[in-house]
């Protein structure tokens, strides 16, 4: 009796740590990226300027429906291309004391950005502005990730890139990037600014600014269609101390405060 007890006992301890060995954990990457559902109101679709659906962004676990929203260090679920670029791009950023701009542009041109589900939750439009600026991902500190939408026929002012590398890709669409010369010393007075060349860019392209290089202003050229282009800015100047634009009828320039987010990682700020 007391050996067929003792056996009772072990089959029990047993099939105890073997339920346990098989119980499900949850990965803490795929608990930070649960999407919340948000509905795109005064957005528009990448095709019409009508209509509007649900997106599900990729949120902080602990997102209150307030923003501004911040962003660190973002790992998502690797469910799309996109998704990848953003891992890939985040690991580049945060694993080298510079960036490199090689492998930068090397990633963000090898994308295939023909797949408008794996990002167009993040390209939310207003035809009542030129463009908008909708955050994709951000560490602080380091770098931004946004996606720009063009509203047809607009233009941005001209201005420059806050001591920061910007690597520009275009989703949709073209855009035609005009490069200024700097004014020296900052500002110049009833003298138009000096255009050192015009550069147009297709869907694919990928474009590269920086201050040594100039000023520049972007435009979308077509008169119907909305274009969409992805910006990476390292450091996140900008962002955190603002830039400068520039009257090119006479080169003087004021300081831009940053502003707000039209969205982020894709939930509409309804106060941008």
């Amino acid at each position: 009796m007391a050996s067929n007890s003792m056996k009772t006992t072990a089959l029990r301890t047993l099939r105890t740590k073997l339920t346990s060995a098989t119980k499900p954990t949850f990965s803490p990457i795929l608990a930070k990226n649960r999407g919340i559902t948000g509905t795109t109101r005064k957005s528009t679709s990448l095709d019409s300027t009508t209509s509007s659906q649900p997106r599900t962004p990729f949120l902080p676990r602990d997102f209150d429906g307030s923003f501004p929203v911040s962003f660190s260090k973002p790992r998502l679920a690797t469910t799309s291309s996109f998704n990848a670029l953003i891992n890939s791009l985040t690991t580049s950023l945060t694993t080298t004391s510079s960036p490199h701009l090689p492998t930068l542009t090397r990633l963000l041109h090898s994308y295939d950005s023909s797949s408008l589900s794996d990002w167009q939750k993040y390209a939310h439009a207003n035809p009542n502005k030129q463009y908008t600026r909708n955050l994709v991902a951000e560490v602080p500190g380091i770098f931004n990730l946004l996606m720009l939408v063009w509203t047809p026929g607009k233009e941005s002012k001209v201005h420059d890139h806050a001591a920061s590398h910007c690597l520009m890709k275009i989703m949709k669409g073209e855009l035609k990037e005009t490069r200024w010369v700097t004014p020296e010393g900052g500002a110049r007075t009833a003298e138009e600014m000096d255009v050192e060349g015009v550069r147009e860019y297709r869907r694919g392209k990928v474009a590269y600014m920086c201050d040594d290089l100039g000023l520049h202003s972007i435009a979308n050229p077509s008169a119907t269609e909305y274009a969409i282009s992805l910006h990476l800015y390292t450091p996140p100047n900008a962002a955190m101390h603002g830039c400068h634009i520039f009257d090119p009828l006479t080169g003087v320039k004021t300081h831009v405060a940053p502003g707000a987010y039209d969205s982020v990682g894709g939930v509409v700020n309804p106060s941008a």
